[in-house]
């Protein structure tokens, strides 16, 4: 069942899925998931896929590391109060890298947007494939964005998003012929396709969070972002602060939120 979502949260997902307007180099960020799902990830491969994709990693998303930190908060917070009320399927196309570490901690790493409408076209902008098919079965902690939200801008996603840290039961598989269909964006067939069945989340006792970051890691994180979006190395530097950062981001929410 979703309770109630204060407009704080509906704000945060707005963002999320990418409903936003203006000039603002953060709030009209259309892809800011890019760099929100990139710190969940080890090291600087995730970074360093999307960018070789032709995607832009948006500094201003870490201008301001208490409003990045507020992002997380409340999308977490959004999470605590939304859970499925039936059992659901839905499907992803997900790059093969950032299924890796899903396959080998049995979790999901970041904030996972699933589509009840089968795999979408929409996801097949990356290099090197995995499907995924979710088994969502009743009351497990999820958002259905049509449901909560007043207005939802992609009514065509059909949007079940799953949080960080969720753990999964994986079941490889071969995928179909029909699904062999579904290419990547060099035109290649998937790596591979497995099912994954939502188990529990959040199933300790809540704790807010108390720590913060420093800004020093998040303008290390900006400059990693500018050296790949003009497509130069990162400063190794930059790379071990930033990375060290993320690590410290990882620990404060998966301390409070599992």
């Amino acid at each position: 069942m979703s309770q109630y979502l204060n407009n704080q949260e509906k704000r945060w997902l707005k963002y999320y899925i990418g409903d936003v307007s203006g000039s603002d180099g953060f709030w009209s960020e259309k892809k800011a998931y890019l760099v929100l799902n990139s710190v969940f990830y080890d090291g600087i491969d995730t970074e360093k896929a999307r960018s070789a994709e032709g995607k832009f990693l948006n500094p201003a998303v870490l201008d301001d590391v208490d409003r990045f930190l507020d992002f997380y908060d409340n999308m977490f917070s959004a999470f605590r109060k939304c859970t499925s009320e039936h059992d659901i399927i839905t499907y992803r196309v997900e790059r093969y890298k950032d299924f890796l570490p899903i396959w080998d901690t049995n979790h999901t790493v970041s904030f996972t947007s699933t589509s009840i409408n089968g795999f979408l076209d929409a996801y097949r902008d990356r290099r090197g494939i995995t499907l995924i098919k979710f088994v969502i079965p009743e009351s497990v902690n999820c958002i259905n964005v049509a449901e909560v939200l007043d207005f939802y801008a992609k009514p065509e996603e059909q949007e079940i998003l799953l949080p960080p840290f969720m753990y999964l039961d994986l079941i490889q598989t071969v995928p179909t012929e029909k699904e062999m269909k579904i290419t990547d964006s060099d035109g290649k067939s998937p790596e591979n396709a497995c099912i994954a069945v939502c188990n529990c989340w959040n199933d300790l006792d809540v704790k807010e969070r108390t720590e913060n970051l420093s800004a020093d890691g998040a303008k290390a994180g900006q400059r990693v972002y500018n050296a790949l979006n003009n497509k130069q190395n990162p400063v190794e530097e930059d790379i071990a602060i930033y990375t060290e950062w993320k690590k410290d981001f990882r620990r404060i929410y998966k301390n409070c939120c599992t």
